[in-house]
């Protein structure tokens, strides 16, 4: 089977190299040694959604490969360049729907646990490997992909910081008050969710499904978030070669 034709829509630039494992990441203290490290066991599962995702990995039996669909090659530079600033909160993060975990290897840091989550088996072990590859060392010890449902995620803790990147898009519009609610029960109060407004339009169908500032903030804010900072993502940060907004709440 052919994968969905919408993802056309995220055309991707040509790939980068892997960001640097000497990029300047919050500042590294002593870790607090209380601090759970993110469980990698599975949760329950949606049977349709895992299906879908999966023959998205594996249409014809071939593996998608790095820069096809929604996968962009590398981290978003826009993430990047904000983590630069060691101003996004450290201690446990989550990605839902990381693909091949590339944002889970740029958010790890000796101060930061992140745990990607997968429905599609494909998309786990694509992940591990490429952490697995990757040549920043607080990767080893501090990023894993767990197969697991982002609507039925149970983490042993709150997280500190949530990043959310072409997931809210692929979902069904009819679940985004579900996706909102959800990321308000697993962030703690203080604790951060970025998202990465992707594609914005105003078009019909998907996914991707179209995305605005507007619908995200309508969608957070109602259940217990506050903006923190909304950026325009610059030409030479897009990420999959159209419009893209980084969009900061912090939950209340």
């Amino acid at each position: 089977a052919a994968r969905p034709v919408m993802w056309a829509l995220a055309r991707v630039s040509s790939p980068l190299p892997r960001a640097s494992s000497a990029r300047t990441f919050a500042p590294a203290h002593a870790r607090v040694p209380s601090r759970p490290s993110p469980s990698t066991a599975a949760g329950p599962r949606d049977d349709m959604a895992t299906d879908k995702w999966e023959s998205m990995w594996r249409a014809g039996g071939e593996t998608l490969q790095p820069g096809q669909e929604f996968d962009a090659s590398r981290c978003e530079p826009s993430l990047v360049a904000l983590l630069e600033t060691g101003t996004l909160p450290t201690g446990r993060a989550v990605v839902p729907g990381c693909g091949r975990g590339y944002a889970v290897e740029a958010l790890c840091s000796r101060e930061r646990d992140v745990l990607g989550l997968e429905v599609s088996e494909t998309a786990k072990r694509e992940a591990e490997a490429y952490l697995a590859s990757s040549d920043k060392p607080e990767t080893k010890q501090h990023a894993k992909i767990a197969l697991d449902d982002f609507f039925a995620h149970e983490p042993a803790a709150k997280y500190d910081l949530a990043f959310d990147s072409t997931f809210l898009c692929a979902i069904e519009p009819s679940r985004r008050k579900e996706w909102a609610s959800n990321y308000a029960s697993l962030i703690r109060p203080g604790g951060e969710l970025v998202s990465n407004v992707f594609p914005i339009g105003d078009f019909e169908g998907g996914p991707p499904f179209a995305l605005s500032p507007k619908i995200v903030a309508d969608l957070l804010i109602p259940v217990g978030f506050e903006a923190v900072s909304l950026t325009e993502t610059p030409e030479t940060q897009w990420a999959r070669g159209r419009k893209e907004y980084l969009y900061r709440f912090r939950r209340t």
